[in-house]
């Protein structure tokens, strides 16, 4: 991965290469958008230009561009993974803590991940390289008393020092951190540009346009879905999509015990997966996130049915499975949809809360089957 590579992000990517050419490359960065966006790809991919023993250096219409060489022993190294000056920093490593042996990961950002693989080793100076460079995953789960202890390092840090804060809620970052921090926006990739990258994976027209739009501008977000590989088992992430779009607009009483089981079953299913794929994450963030992908999808749905009784039906997520959009229509009218829609973002809570998943998706499907039944649950 180099700059030249980041994509559909020229403006973030414009900011940074402006900086760098006029020699004021900031110390501390704050990368904001929402997950999937590119934040993760550019950050790395800016660390491995910083990095590099025989930068490149070309004149474009826009400016001076900057970017890795891709050969040198610098780079050689960052791609094996085995950069002494690139520094990861996530929630996981509280395994190797002092005293954080056998530990689970928590949902927030350890403290003691902060201050031992930031905090105490700012002043290192370079081994290979120019710079030290600090990327801080999930920025906004480093929690007030962690972003408080590292406040005076952002602020003076070592000339040689660069630290990315990779963030999607800006809302949860202290004013004092981002008053220390460049912010670098990443915006939402464009459908189009969603819908490129995912034909490149071989994916099915109708089954593309649901993820570009199901991922809202996330285009990690969409590829992850869509490339799902559920292994032997017969289903896939869009099979599976399908059946609980079907079922949530067919929804009884009767069904929803069966159907909160039913999601559960898929969650397993997705999260397992997942759990192979990316051993060094988190298991309980990688379920959480195959519970909010569900959910999202009811959400979608929700919503189509709410823009088909406004009479804006070009814009449908679900455009592939119109007949169950229609259904749930008929059902709810705007308003209530927007109701419905209101008590099942609230699932997105619950589950970060690490609520039980049984009672989550019990407690979302009541809310669609009962009406007013939300307002009685809650009190």
């Amino acid at each position: 991965m180099q700059v030249k590579d980041i994509y559909s992000q020229e403006k973030a990517v414009a900011q940074f290469q402006r900086a760098f050419a006029a020699g004021k490359t900031a110390h501390a960065y704050l990368f904001v958008g929402t997950d999937g966006v590119g934040k993760r790809t550019a950050a790395r991919a800016f660390a491995k230009m910083l990095l590099c023993h025989q930068r490149q250096e070309k004149k474009t219409k826009a400016g001076l561009f900057f970017d890795s060489c891709g050969q040198c022993r610098s780079c050689k190294l960052f791609e094996a993974g085995s950069h002494p000056d690139y520094k990861p920093i996530y929630k996981e490593l509280i395994q190797f803590t002092k005293g954080g042996k056998g530990r689970t990961t928590p949902l927030e950002m350890p403290i003691d991940v902060i201050r031992e693989f930031l905090i105490d080793k700012a002043s290192n100076k370079p081994i290979e390289s120019d710079y030290v460079v600090y990327v801080i995953d999930e920025a906004e789960k480093v929690n007030n008393e962690s972003q408080n202890a590292m406040l005076k390092v952002l602020e003076e840090p070592p000339a040689y020092c660069v630290i990315i804060l990779l963030c999607s809620r800006l809302e949860e970052m202290l004013p004092t951190t981002q008053s220390r921090c460049q912010l670098i926006r990443f915006n939402p990739v464009e459908e189009t540009q969603i819908l490129k990258k995912l034909n490149e994976t071989r994916a099915d027209e109708k089954e593309a346009l649901y993820w570009a739009r199901f991922s809202e501008g996330s285009v990690g977000q969409a590829l992850a879905w869509a490339s799902l590989d559920l292994g032997d088992n017969s289903a896939t992430a869009y099979a599976i999509k399908k059946e609980l779009v079907d079922r949530v607009s067919r929804l009884e009483p009767a069904d929803v015990l069966d159907t909160a089981v039913w999601i559960g079953q898929c969650v397993k299913t997705i999260s397992a997966v997942w759990i192979k794929e990316y051993p060094e994450m988190s298991s309980k963030d990688l379920t959480r996130r195959a519970q909010k992908g569900m959910i999202q999808m009811i959400l979608c749905l929700l919503a189509d049915a709410m823009e088909m009784n406004l009479g804006r039906e070009a814009r449908l997520v679900n455009s592939d499975q119109t007949p169950a959009v229609k259904r749930l229509a008929k059902t709810l009218d705007s308003e209530q949809a927007a109701e419905k829609i209101l008590g099942v973002q609230n699932m997105l809570r619950w589950v970060d809360a690490s609520v039980n998943e049984k009672l989550i998706f019990e407690h979302l499907l009541l809310n669609l089957a009962f009406p007013g039944i939300l307002s009685v649950l809650q009190d």
